[in-house]
């Protein structure tokens, strides 16, 4: 059976025997996966032709899952952003490099300290934007006996997280003092550039990215090298790198984007014809209202509503109307011929919280077929 997207794709996606499906069900295309690594590569190189997906610190929240991880780790992605209650999944993954892209309390640097320990193989990287979180890092320390790699967390314009940029140097003199901890570098994510226009975008980049370089100069003044940074989030990274693409720095790139994995309708209006989207939820119309409205046998406990509602569907014209926890009313044109029973494919608007509600994922082949029925979402609730 196939579905057709008109506004996401050319190219339908099939699933040969959805009959063998208990819907709802959150389905993963793995050619659509596939290509959006391929689409990673070639955008990366086309900025700089020595360099490629070695340079990705993708944050696993998007995919939370075991399965993609490795299959990233397939590809040459080794280094991996998460939160405390995702770095196990990344351990038992395999990943060489982990960073803990999360200010530090107590409680997550003694997790994260007892995993460094037990996992020594694994290179460990943490975020500092005040010395509390050193402090807290210092006492885990203590009883793991640790040598932090760190991170100084800057505020480019989120203003969520992060140290403001020029008081930088001084929070490095405080923390560096301590012989358990060792600068990696500088970590700026600019999660809040989310506009349309790629030029409005570039510029907001630029702005971002400009502070993390006068940091960078503002180091070397002192005669202190910055190893590395980690920047930049889905619809930022590509200008973040052609901008630090042409500040000559002896600072080596990283860059974080997460979304671009799975992607979804929010990303793809402001990133048009680059990435796919490769998870989507298979549903079917559980009963009609009336002519024109039918209702689906899923709601915002299985599609995530923190963005709004969802918007596209396999069936021309289904619109959302009403939602609730098990139900999603949707409006359909006249005459479409939509029928209880039917098979409905539902691309999320947000889809990291809405991974997060899925205890697995079906893997559907390039032919359509199931390939897994049920591949672990491992991370999720964490």
């Amino acid at each position: 059976m196939n579905f057709r997207f008109e506004s996401l794709s050319k190219i339908s996606y099939r699933v040969t025997h959805p009959e063998q499906v208990v819907t709802p069900r959150l389905l993963l295309f793995r050619e659509r996966l596939e290509r959006n690594i391929l689409t990673m590569r070639r955008l990366l190189q086309e900025i700089n032709p020595k360099h490629g997906l070695e340079i990705l610190c993708p944050h696993v929240k998007t995919h939370k899952s075991l399965w993609v991880t490795q299959r990233l780790i397939e590809v040459g992605i080794n280094f991996f952003k998460a939160t405390p209650n995702e770095v196990d999944m990344l351990v038992q993954a395999g990943a060489k490099s982990i960073f803990l892209a999360y200010p530090p309390v107590a409680s997550a640097a003694q997790k994260i300290a007892r995993l460094a320990a037990e996992n020594r193989d694994i290179k460990w990287y943490v975020q500092i934007s005040h010395p509390a979180h050193a402090e807290y890092l210092l006492a885990a320390t203590r009883q793991h006996d640790i040598q932090w790699d760190f991170y100084i967390d800057l505020d480019v314009g989120m203003h969520r997280t992060g140290i403001q940029p020029q008081d930088a140097l001084a929070l490095f003199h405080t923390v560096n003092k301590e012989k358990h901890f060792r600068f990696a570098g500088l970590h700026a994510y600019d999660g809040h550039i989310h506009f349309a226009d790629p030029q409005q975008r570039s510029a907001e980049a630029a702005k971002s990215m400009s502070m993390v370089v006068e940091t960078i100069r503002a180091f070397e003044r002192e005669n202190i090298r910055v190893p590395s940074m980690v920047v930049g989030g889905t619809p930022s990274f590509l200008p973040d790198w052609e901008y630090l693409n042409q500040a000559n720095l002896d600072t080596e790139v990283f860059l974080s984007p997460g979304t671009w994995i799975l992607f979804d309708t929010n990303y793809y209006h402001m990133l048009p014809g680059t990435f796919d989207v490769a998870a989507l939820i298979l549903a079917q119309v559980m009963d009609k209202v009336s002519e024109n409205t039918a209702t689906l046998n899923l709601g915002h406990k299985r599609w995530s509503v923190d963005q709004g509602p969802v918007e596209s569907f396999s069936v021309p014209g289904m619109q959302a109307k009403q939602w609730n926890e098990e139900h999603t009313v949707a409006t359909i044109p006249p005459g479409s011929g939509v029928k209880i029973g039917d098979y409905v494919l539902i691309a999320p608007k947000h889809v990291c919280s809405t991974t997060n509600l899925w205890e697995y994922f079906t893997i559907i082949g390039a032919n359509g077929e199931i390939e897994m029925e049920e591949c672990p979402i491992d991370a999720r609730n964490k």
